[in-house]
């Protein structure tokens, strides 16, 4: 297409030149403005750890929950609570992406999850004024409200950084383990600051809402950074050629082409978008416009700057000698002024036939990172905070949990090396994965007496889970929307939020099956031996009638 044209203006310009005309300025092309000191990587960074800290926060606080709510299935219902409403939040983010910006929806979602945390950290831990009941589901119903939250800030941001370079799409998968790496050193370091339960939960959230008020502060000022802006420039444009070309031919690229009739007629078709009437109201009808004459040299009649419908007849039946070369009308200058609305059916058909295209392009993407979060939801954090341990007690979910933040980080960070996957091998490792579900839950089952005894086994496995999440997470994130053009990244990185919540919710349910294995609540499986009384002997008694008495037994 750039080929047909750059000879299309060489042609107008050389017409332009021989009339003396001012020849067609072509725009120089400039590179994208510097990212200064890292600075919006630095924000994405921060945006993945904010989007996930609050429901890591609410996962890590696992021995308080347990502590107060004894002998339930709290782990298990707030990971399947936040994991069916992040779905809705994907599908309900999907379908109002033209209706609002980028911006809007992550400081909705982020002034959503900062009042959730805010709520629950003052009325349900600091205070507990609740029945237990009562706040059981208050903690459902918060996680669930944070879920839809964070879950729109991360669809936006996957769809904003596909219009990034990929680096800045691995910031923010890195981010999200840092999450994870943040919330278990915060737990540890409040858990054994203060030995009270209630209060070292309550500052260990705290804690979280002020980096959740750092974020909100940095995502507003990397908006305006000029590196933001010239890509989401890009994007708009592509955009807005997608839809011209759609105007034109709905079935093929409008290209700039030569005539068929071979005569060098050419014409310059200027699309505004609303057109206005002389009166000064939107014109529907006005649609497309020629601004130019037509440019045609040799030329011997007047000709209109519109074709006409139909010739007259005394021109259709007059010698072909005499007939007027139908004009070509070509596409130089394009004048937008918003961007198109979804607003009737056949606009909608065109979004879910995009979204089809996409899916159809980066699948196994889809599938490999549905996989990956499958394996780990089926679990973290239920079965893992199931695991029993004698010797680490309370400590032995913290623990875990961790491990697999540590190295889910790690992961994130080994996404970044600059090695070219296979679609094969993103299929292939995802796939192995799934031996860790057995190995995981024959730690904890049967809850009396596990098969796989001792506390370095779930450790090792938690680290190679979290390790593999980390990577095999976060090379499709990175890959998929490159597969696809410009102006259908945001969709690309939508579809795979979906697809990554797909995994999530499957896992999160197939966890339950899980549970159900580890048989029913019991107590500590540790075995406790009575220690055996130590034997004891008849006093001695020195007393002289008995030496007598044994001295003369002797004899």
């Amino acid at each position: 297409m750039n080929e047909t044209l750059g000879r299309g203006y060489a042609r107008i310009d050389a017409i332009r030149a021989a009339r003396g005309e001012p020849l067609t300025a072509m725009p120089e092309p400039t590179g994208p403005p510097p990212d200064r000191y890292n600075s919006v990587y630095v924000t994405l960074f921060v945006a993945g750890t904010a989007f996930l800290l609050p429901f890591n926060s609410f996962i890590m606080a696992v021995d308080y929950f347990q502590h107060h709510y004894p002998n339930t299935t709290i782990m298990f219902d707030m990971s399947t609570v936040y994991i069916t409403s992040a779905c809705v939040a994907v599908v309900i983010n999907n379908l109002m992406l033209d209706l609002f910006t980028y911006n809007t929806r992550i400081t909705f979602g982020i002034l959503l999850s900062l009042a959730t945390m805010l709520f629950v950290a003052i009325c349900n831990i600091g205070w507990d004024g609740f029945s237990t009941n009562v706040s059981y589901t208050i903690n459902l119903v918060a996680i669930g409200v944070v879920a839809f939250g964070c879950t729109v800030q991360q669809a936006s941001y996957y769809g904003f950084t596909g219009c990034l370079p990929p680096r800045y799409t691995q910031a923010v998968m890195a981010g999200e383990s840092a999450a994870g790496f943040w919330v278990s050193i915060d737990r540890i370091i409040t858990k054994y600051g203060f030995r009270q339960p209630r209060r070292s939960t309550f500052m260990f959230f705290v804690f979280s809402i002020l980096i959740l008020l750092g974020h909100s502060m940095l995502h507003h000022v990397m908006m305006r950074h000029p590196l933001v802006q010239y890509y989401l420039r890009l994007t708009n444009e592509s955009r807005h050629r997608r839809r011209i070309q759609l105007h034109l031919n709905p079935n093929e690229d409008a290209t700039l082409m030569e005539s068929e009739s071979g005569d060098g007629a050419f014409g310059v078709l200027k699309l505004q978008s609303p057109a206005l009437s002389n009166t000064g109201t939107v014109d529907g009808e006005n649609t497309f416009s020629f601004a130019n004459p037509l440019y045609s040299p040799t030329a011997t009649i007047p000709v209109t700057s519109a074709p006409l419908a139909s010739p007259p007849p005394s021109v259709s039946e007059a010698s072909p000698a005499l007939r007027t070369p139908r004009p070509s009308y070509k596409v130089e200058d394009v004048v937008v002024e918003s961007p198109e609305r979804p607003a009737s059916w056949r606009s909608f058909k065109r979004g879910v036939l995009a979204r089809w295209a996409v899916a159809r392009a980066i699948y196994p993407y889809m599938v490999s990172i549905g996989l990956v979060y499958f394996t780990t939801l089926s679990l973290y954090p239920g079965i893992a905070s199931e695991v029993p341990s004698c010797r680490l007690g309370s400590w032995m979910p913290i623990i875990l949990m961790s491990a697999f933040n540590s190295f889910d980080f790690i992961g994130k960070i080994a996404a970044a090396w600059p090695y070219e996957w296979s679609r094969s091998q993103l299929l292939m490792a995802s796939g192995l994965r799934l031996l860790l579900v057995p190995l995981m839950l024959l730690c904890a089952a049967p809850r009396h007496s596990p098969h796989i005894v001792g506390d370095m086994y779930p450790i090792l496995f938690s680290v190679v889970l979290g390790f593999t999440n980390g990577l095999f997470g976060s090379v499709p994130m990175i890959l998929a929307p490159s597969r696809v053009g410009r102006e259908h990244r945001e969709i690309a990185g939508n579809m795979m939020t979906l697809s990554y919540n797909g995994g999530l919710l499957s896992g999160s349910l197939v966890s339950y099956l899980l549970l159900s294995m580890l048989g029913p609540p019991a107590g500590a499986p540790c075995r406790t031996y009575p220690t055996p009384p130590l034997p004891t002997l008849p006093p001695l008694t020195t007393s002289a009638p008995n030496v007598t008495y044994i001295l003369s037994s002797l004899h």
